[in-house]
C-alpha cells in the first residue's frame, strides 16, 4: 500500500506508540502503553486488512510473535485476530481510508484518553464505571439490606422460640 496518507497515518501512530514505549522504560508507566495498545487494536485490524486483505489464519493458531510470554502472545494474538477478522470483506481501499480516519480520531483524542487512563490508575480518583454502577445499584443494595435484616429478625425470632430464650 503506497497511498501517502496511509503511510503518514501509519508513521504517526508508530511514532506515538514509540513515545509511549520510551515513557514506559524511563518512568515505568507500563499501563499507558498497554491501554494504548488496547485502544488501537481495531486500527491494527484495519492496517492488516489494508495491506493483506481478508484474514486467512485460523483463530486457534493465531499468537502475537512479538510477545515473549505465551499467555500474552495468545491474549494479544486473540485480540488482534478478532480485530482483523472484524474487517473481513472490506476492500483494501476501504480499510485504508478507515485506518487513516481511525488514526486521526485516536490521536485527536489522545490527550483526553491519557488523562482518563491516569485517572483510572490513581487510587484517589473514584473509578468511573464503579461510580456509575454504584448509583444505579443503590436502590438494589438498600432492598438487599432490608431483606437481610428481615431474614435475620425471622431467624432470631425462631431461635428464641426454639431455644426458649
Amino acid at each position: 500500500m503506497s497511498h501517502p496518507k496511509f503511510v503518514q497515518a501509519m508513521d504517526r501512530l508508530k511514532e506515538f506508540r514509540a513515545r509511549l514505549a520510551r515513557i514506559q522504560k524511563v518512568k515505568g508507566q507500563f499501563e499507558l502503553l498497554v491501554r494504548f495498545d488496547e485502544e488501537s487494536t481495531a486500527l491494527w485490524g484495519l492496517y492488516q486488512q489494508a495491506l493483506l486483505g481478508d484474514i486467512r489464519v485460523p483463530k486457534r493458531n493465531y499468537t502475537d510473535p512479538a510477545e515473549q510470554s505465551v499467555m500474552w502472545a495468545w491474549s494479544n494474538g486473540n485480540r488482534k485476530w478478532h480485530a482483523w477478522n472484524g474487517c473481513k470483506g472490506l476492500t483494501r481501499d476501504e480499510a485504508s481510508s478507515a485506518y487513516i480516519a481511525g488514526v486521526d480520531d485516536l490521536l485527536g483524542q489522545i490527550d483526553h484518553l491519557i488523562e482518563e487512563w491516569r485517572d483510572d490508575q490513581d487510587p484517589r480518583v473514584p473509578d468511573r464505571v464503579g461510580v456509575e454502577a454504584a448509583e444505579e445499584r443503590k436502590e438494589e443494595r438498600r432492598e438487599m439490606r432490608e431483606k437481610a435484616k428481615e431474614e435475620r429478625r425471622i431467624r432470631d425470632a425462631w431461635m428464641k422460640t426454639a431455644l426458649g430464650v
